[in-house]
């Protein structure tokens, strides 16, 4: 009876040929990934893991992609290196990951999915590259430890609630080729007091930038300037919505605009003297040389 059991088991193993681990691996290293058509995959992690380093291959295979969802809600995660093979990061792929506290985009990345780094309130410094073209909706959402932001010349669109909540911001740059800033994207952006718009930019949504929220729904934020260009739509913008509004031909002078309150210079008493003492010095060093010589 053992042996016919036995032989039934052979039996039926041979229609099921063992398959190499290709579709789906996990390592010691926190992540678990895919491998298709020869291209690598991080598809989730495993555990509770607070640094990870995802290498450019894994098994030969380059990692090109960050799956939806991949890391979302991963509290514990403090740190990720990211290889600069990666193309494209998906949907909410860092969602909630609110112990994040820095990240670099690779290099090569051509497309990153709406609210990728929504929630990742220790979120202080990320780089974006020039390989973009779109910041997606909700992608920065709620990044309260965000202080300033540089979005390069190749951004065309800021899509709807893209920075909105980023309660810390207090510096953005944005580029010269930008188009369209979609509804709410800097809304509650609160440490935020003035914002130049390149004359580029056509559309403003809806309360794109200036206003925070009231018991009401929003109100405008009443020490917010939008700088810009005249006649151009920041002005109308600014019009339109009641909000202040300062002109600037060009980023260079909205910069020097933006910074005309900064304190003057303090010199401390002593070194004053210490300078003025040390003129003193000179000069009469230079008259007795002088002198000398004639």
């Amino acid at each position: 009876m053992k042996s016919l059991i036995l032989s039934c088991i052979l039996i039926i193993a041979g229609f099921f040929p063992i398959i190499p681990l290709k579709a789906e691996a996990a390592n010691e290293a926190g992540f678990t990934y895919t491998i298709i058509n020869n291209e690598a995959t991080i598809i989730g992690y495993k555990g509770e893991p607070v640094y990870i380093e995802i290498p450019e291959t894994l098994e030969n295979c380059p990692v090109t992609e960050i799956r939806d969802n991949a890391f979302f809600n991963c509290s514990s995660l403090r740190q990720i290196s990211l290889p600069a093979t990666i193309t494209r990061m998906g949907h909410h792929c860092f969602y909630a990951c609110y112990s994040l506290e820095s990240i670099v985009l690779p290099p090569a990345l051509k497309e990153i999915g709406m609210g990728c780094f929504c929630g990742c309130s220790a979120l202080s410094a990320v780089s974006i590259p020039d390989t973009l073209s779109v910041l997606p909706d909700s992608c920065f959402r709620a990044c309260t430890a965000l202080k300033e932001i540089i979005v390069p010349y190749s951004i065309t669109e800021i899509e709807k609630f893209c920075f909105s909540g980023c309660t810390s911001l207090n510096y953005v740059s944005l580029g010269g080729q930008l188009t369209e800033i979609g509804n709410r994207a800097f809304f509650m952006c609160n440490s935020l007091e003035s914002l130049y718009i390149p004359p580029s930019v056509g559309v403003l949504g809806i309360e794109a930038v200036g206003f925070v929220p009231a018991t009401d729904g929003s109100d405008i934020k009443t020490d917010f300037t939008v700088l810009g260009k005249e006649s151009s739509e920041a002005e109308k913008y600014a019009d339109s919505n009641s909000l202040k509004f300062s002109a600037a031909d060009d980023a260079v002078q909205a910069f020097s605009m933006q910074n005309s309150d900064s304190p003057p210079l303090h010199i401390p008493k002593i070194l004053l003297a210490s300078g003025i003492l040390l003129l003193v010095i000179c000069c009469a060093f230079a008259a007795k040389q002088l002198f000398h010589r004639n």
